[in-house]
Order: C-alpha cells, then structure tokens, then sequence
C-alpha cells in the first residue's frame, strides 16, 4: 500500500503475508458458486484465483502517524507462537523486517490497538526473549476492548491457541494494558467506534485529518463483501449480527469521503464505499493488478 496522507495524519502498512487463501464457501458459508461467479469481472486477477478458485486475503498491519503518537494496529499472527493451525504454528515471517524498513525500531511506537483479540491480530503483541513472552513494543500502552477481553477471559481456551497467555496477559502483568470502550479517544480525531458481531467486542478506529479515514479489522475480510453484506465469515461469532453491523457501516460511508481500510483486503486494501444498484461497491484507490501473461 502507498503512504495515505490524510493531513496532518499519515496511514502506512506492514504486510505479513499476501496471496490466494480460502476457497469462497469456506471463508463465507453463505454464498454460492453462482453467486460468486458474478462478481469474477471485477475480482480477477489479483483478488479473486480463478485457476484454484481461491479469494485473496492479505494480512497486514497499519501504522499511523499523528503530531502526538505514533500508532500501530493489529500486529498479526507474530513469531513463535504456538498455534493449532499449521500455517500460523511457530510462524517466522518477514513483518517485523517490513515494520523497520519503514524507519521504525519497537521503542518508537506509543500506541498499540489491537480491533478484537483473535490469533491474527495480536501476535507481534509479544516477543519471546529468554523463554518468556515481553512485551514487543516496551514503550507503548496497549489499548485493548473492554468488551472483547472481557468474553474472551470468559471463552477458554481458545480453539486457536493460547492466545491470551502469550499475547495479551504479558502486556497486563508489564503494566501496559489499558481497557477501553465504544468512543474512547486517544487524541482529539482519533477515536473508536463498537462494530460487534465478528466477535463481540470488535472495534473500528477513526482517524480525523483533513480527510476521514476508518480502520475495520476484520468488519469485513474481503471485498465482495462490501458487494454482499449479508454474507459473514465462517469467524464470525454471530454471523446475523455482524450482517447486520457490516450493512449499517456500509449505510452510512457510501458516498462520503471517508477512506476504508480493511485488514485483510488485497489491491492495497484502502478505497471507498459507492452506490451501485441495489447495494454498495468498493472503489480502491489503487488501480487493479494486469492480467498475467
């Protein structure tokens, strides 16, 4: 993804991984092989692998820049982290060599926001240094849901791994974790938003420059979504409540100039919600992949 420059905010991503993953009926239980060939016009090459009828899913997180903090959010699957899926089991990837090929050491950051507390989005939250978890980034306060701590204190173990004792109570016990809440601001335009139904404490962040960007997290994982928003995910914790969350946001961004930047879109992730008849379609700022030759 291109630096997004907001105004006086600054948008930037750090990959973790990229490329065909989940064939469509497995990551949404509720489309059909009818369905999704209709949208194949838009989606191919570089979203949608016709060949192995795949859908695209990145990984990534974002840093944000404002005059007052920098903000790091969603920090990925991690490294060494014991997982049940193989794919993220012990993983060695190269995010924390993209994350300081942008300039940045893990001393820098000041604020780390993880949207909800699935395997994939808290893993860089720690580092194992002499056979113990640490925090990754020992300058930052960690900003996690009230909510979402909450149910998931509650839901163990987690079917993914020890998600909580490797990646979060580490940054309780160090004295950097701070519960939050629906609204809760970290400075004067940079706030959160509850968007429940992925999980039940998922949140949003809303960036405030010159222009208005949102951060989604997983509110949506891929863009034909935008195009079908009753179709959930097979993560979602309540598939009809996140439907439902994902259409009320799509209500209210269509048209307006707010910049949308899901986690795991392909294509550079970050567009714009516009009307198309009878729903919504995603405008990505940046242009498609060429066909290959």
């Amino acid at each position: 993804m291109k630096p997004i420059d907001l105004g006086g905010i600054v948008i930037r991503d750090v990959m973790e991984f990229a490329g065909p993953r989940f064939r469509p009926h497995d990551l949404l239980p509720d489309s059909t092989p009818e369905a999704v060939a209709a949208h194949r016009h838009w989606m191919e090459p570089d979203l949608y692998d016709a060949a192995r009828d795949l859908l695209w899913m990145d990984r990534r997180s974002y840093v944000i820049e404002t005059r007052h903090h920098r903000i790091l959010v969603d920090t990925c699957v991690g490294a060494d982290k014991e997982r049940t899926k193989p794919q993220w089991h012990h993983l060695n990837s190269p995010w924390m060599g993209n994350f300081r090929a942008l300039g940045l050491a893990p001393e820098q950051v000041d604020v780390v926001f993880c949207t909800h507390l699935h395997a994939d989005h808290v893993g860089w939250n720690t580092r194992l240094a002499d056979g113990r978890w640490v925090p990754t980034f020992p300058n930052a306060r960690y900003l996690f849901g009230r909510i979402e701590f909450a149910f998931w204190q509650a839901n163990q173990p987690d079917p993914d791994g020890p998600i909580l004792e490797d990646s979060v109570q580490p940054i309780l016990d160090a004295g950097q974790a701070v519960l939050v809440d629906d609204r809760y601001e970290i400075e004067p335009g940079v706030y959160l938003e509850l968007t429940a139904g992925h999980t039940p404490g998922h949140l949003c962040l809303h960036l405030q420059g010159t222009r208005h960007a949102v951060l989604t997290g997983d509110l949506m994982h891929h863009p034909i979504q935008v195009w079908e928003p009753q179709w959930s995910s097979c993560f979602c914790h309540d598939p009809a409540h996140s439907g439902r969350t994902r259409t009320a946001f799509l209500q209210r961004h269509c048209e307006s100039d707010a910049l949308i930047l899901p986690t795991h879109f392909g294509r550079g992730a970050a567009g714009r919600v516009m009307p198309r008849p009878g729903g919504f379609r995603f405008d990505f700022l940046e242009p498609p992949a060429a066909p290959p030759t």
